[in-house]
């Protein structure tokens, strides 16, 4: 008796393990359906997406046609329909960039033509901006970074010397001192100052770059919802619609 059911054992196995092969496959397939309903729904919402936000009376998700017909006077400045024009903002003068990814606006860039001296400007801008957006989520300033370089290598020298008949402080220490104090001196002309906003549809950033022989001050506002898809130009545009058209079947 025992001959025959040892004979069966391998049967049992094999039915056993294609058992778990044919639901791991139902699993695997089902998976992949999943995944697709995901990504074809998602390539519709991208395909429909219009946000009700952006830079003045534009909106995240407008075409340059759509962009084009609130500045009229704005010319196209490269193939995928990326807009410029020269406008007052705040009371300055500033060269606006409208960037869009497939076909949909996504960035909006300001750089103002600025006279007064840059921290000024900035602090200005930097004011009105967080009266509309809040306190500020990050913020840089390269020349108090330097300074507080100077106070740190400075507490460290003294620590060295203090309760002792002789200083301890080396003369790598005392050169150090000195490279951060040139450093810091330079970043009095030479320096970025960064501040950056953020709300439930839009990202901004404020910049100032000051140089001995030039300033630069600039204003970027980002979609959160198109980010991740910029640099995504017109050679996707069809994928996006073969999704669409997927969409549409399900």
């Amino acid at each position: 008796m025992l001959r025959p059911l040892a004979g069966l054992l391998p049967l049992c196995l094999l039915a056993a393990a294609c058992g778990s092969s044919a639901r791991q496959q139902a699993l695997l397939e089902r998976r992949e359906s999943i995944r697709e309903s995901n990504s074809a729904f998602a390539a519709e919402e991208l395909a429909n997406y219009r946000g009700k936000s952006g830079f003045q009376e534009t909106r995240w998700g407008m075409s340059p046609d759509e962009v084009r017909a609130l500045y009229p006077e704005a010319r196209t400045t490269s193939s995928e329909g990326d807009l410029r024009v020269a406008l007052r903002v705040t009371d300055r003068p500033a060269t606006v960039d409208f960037q869009f990814t497939l076909n949909k606006l996504a960035v909006v860039s300001l750089r103002f033509d600025t006279g007064a001296p840059l921290r000024e400007d900035f602090d200005a801008l930097s004011e009105l901006l967080s009266m509309k957006y809040g306190e500020p989520t990050s913020r840089r300033d390269t020349a108090e970074e330097a300074e507080a370089r100077v106070r740190s290598a400075e507490s460290y020298n003294r620590s060295l010397g203090e309760g002792t008949r002789r200083s301890r402080t080396t003369a790598d220490d005392l050169a150090y001192e000195n490279k951060v104090r040139v450093e810091a001196l330079a970043a009095q002309s030479d320096y970025v100052v960064e501040k950056s906003w953020k709300d439930t549809e839009t990202k901004l950033q404020l910049t100032g770059w000051q140089q001995p022989d030039t300033r630069r001050l600039t204003l970027d506002y980002v979609s959160r919802f198109l980010e991740p898809h910029l640099g995504k130009r017109s050679t996707e545009l069809e994928a996006l619609e073969k999704k669409r058209e997927q969409a549409q079947e399900l």
